[in-house]
């Protein structure tokens, strides 16, 4: 088979509607059907291929998620947003929302195609890809840090919540009289130092929820960029040694006062990410990253005696019922991954995923509820991954609650038994203790790396800079990948 030139994502985000039947069904009956594109804000509109482009074009319509590819024959193509250019040929589930979509594709068949994983890889984050000019995977990059020959550690800080929920006095903010409380900053720093560790971080890996509830207001950004400015300086390292994860305050899928059909969201907003424009905004200004750069993504710490590759996933990606606010990594999250596992290893190496949303559960009292804030609904798949590509540690941060614990699942018949994994649920640094579990404290997690080993330290952190004390000190269980 002969690939077309122009290929198409999707999935399905309406509970109960089967994208392709919806459009076959209005083909069948009237012989065409429009397919609506849904541009993400980052995304190249391809302007001048489609200017030039003949009238008559071959298409792939490829689901990563299921794992269906169809092909089909656009007869014409319109890119405007205002609105379909006939009602009655696109599928009554986004008709609705027909004024937001980018472009539409006028489709005279669509018949199902072999899967092909090679089309599929091009996409990345984006939802278009001319087939002859796209790299495979050119989206998942890994990016080599700074060389921090004289450090072997990486700081690990989860939920920070600066904004309405903080613990903290911001940056430039004078302490009342009586009040003990010092800045975020001041406070790691101090018990850096207590432990002999302020100056060997040479990496810090943040596991969402920078900010509380959402609030991206202009002094929000400032509050969050002036705590990091300060940390980096007083630890000697640069802000592109940040390695930043969404949280779900940090990502919004719809407000908690919402009373809408979250079905409706699922194929509007929701699918051209509009709501992740501020985060990534957030992240342009912190440490200059590409406003379109995927926020699955992996990097490399180069440390003393080893390297670390860190796969940074986006669990905050749409679930089109109430349960959004439950972590979804996906199969972006999922290639990140199995990436992690075929890399080139020159060095002694570890391998991290840092995700939000929790991947074995840690609180035994929270009951289920119609808006969950809790598990990833694909943790399994992202557990089994890792075990899989060799994954020594999984970090995430998101209920406030410290704990450990080891994953390993055992072989079926025939099947070679892959080394575990340690699951680290790293607390919150920086929330006010209305929002913390019980009588937990604010927490914050160092990983030291040898050639050979990884030790883990898990200490609160006191807001008035006093000692604290160690929920671990202890050595993990972790061969590194060695060069071949």
């Amino acid at each position: 088979m002969v690939a077309p030139t122009v290929a198409l994502r999707f999935r399905d985000t309406t509970p109960g509607i089967d994208t392709i039947e919806e459009h076959l069904k209005i083909l069948k009956k009237c012989g065409s059907v429009w397919w609506g594109w849904w541009k993400k804000e980052f995304e190249n509109d391809h302007a001048d291929f489609f200017r030039s482009a003949d009238d008559f074009m071959d298409i792939f319509i490829v689901d990563r998620s299921t794992q269906r590819m169809f092909s089909a024959k656009s007869s014409e193509r319109i890119f405007t947003k205002g609105g379909a250019p006939n009602p009655d040929l696109v599928p009554p589930y986004y008709q609705h929302s027909a004024k937001e979509v980018f472009g539409w594709f006028k489709l005279t068949s669509i018949e199902t195609a072999d899967y092909s994983p090679k089309i599929a890889n091009l996409f990345g984050d984006n939802t278009v890809v001319i087939a002859n000019q796209t790299k495979e995977r050119e989206e998942v990059t890994i990016v080599e840090q700074k060389n921090n020959p004289n450090q072997s550690s990486i700081l690990i800080l989860s939920d920070l919540h600066l904004g309405s929920d903080y613990d903290y006095l911001k940056q430039g903010q004078s302490a009342e009289i009586g009040n003990t409380k010092g800045t975020l900053t001041d406070c790691i720093v101090a018990d850096l130092a207590r432990i002999g560790l302020r100056d060997d971080i040479g990496s810090i890996i943040i596991t969402g929820d920078f900010t509380s509830n959402g609030s991206w207001e202009e002094s929000d950004i400032k509050d969050i960029t002036s705590e990091f400015s300060a940390l980096t300086s007083a630890l000697s390292i640069d802000r592109n040694s940040l390695i930043c994860i969404p949280g779900n305050h940090d990502v919004v899928r719809y407000p908690s006062t919402w009373e809408g059909d979250p079905a409706k969201l699922a194929v509007s907003n929701q699918v051209s990410l509009k709501h992740e424009r501020d985060f990534r905004v957030f992240l342009n200004t912190l440490q200059g990253r590409e406003f379109k750069h995927p926020l699955d993504y992996i990097e490399k710490v180069r440390l003393k005696e080893a390297d670390i590759l860190v796969g940074a996933l986006n669990s905050c990606r749409i679930v089109s019922t109430n349960w959004t606010e439950y972590g979804y990594a996906g199969q972006s999250g999922i290639d990140i991954i199995k990436q992690l596992g075929s890399e080139k290893i020159d060095r002694p190496t570890f391998k991290v995923v840092a995700i939000h949303h929790h991947l074995l559960p840690v609180n035994q009292v929270e009951a289920p509820k119609k808006n969950g804030v809790t598990l990833s609904l694909d943790a399994s798949r992202i557990l089994e991954a890792s075990q899989a590509s060799g994954v020594h540690i999984a970090l995430h941060g998101h209920q406030h609650m410290p704990h450990l614990a080891s994953y390993q699942s055992l072989p079926g018949v025939g099947q070679e038994q892959s080394a575990g994994l340690t699951v680290v649920s790293n607390g919150s640094v920086g929330v006010a203790a209305t929002r913390r579990p019980g009588e937990e404290r604010n927490t914050y997690c160092v990983l030291t790396f040898s050639r050979d080993s990884i030790r883990l330290k898990m200490r609160e952190l006191r807001s008035d800079q006093k000692s604290g004390n160690y929920l671990y000190d202890l050595t993990i269980d972790a061969k590194p990948a060695m060069p071949s």
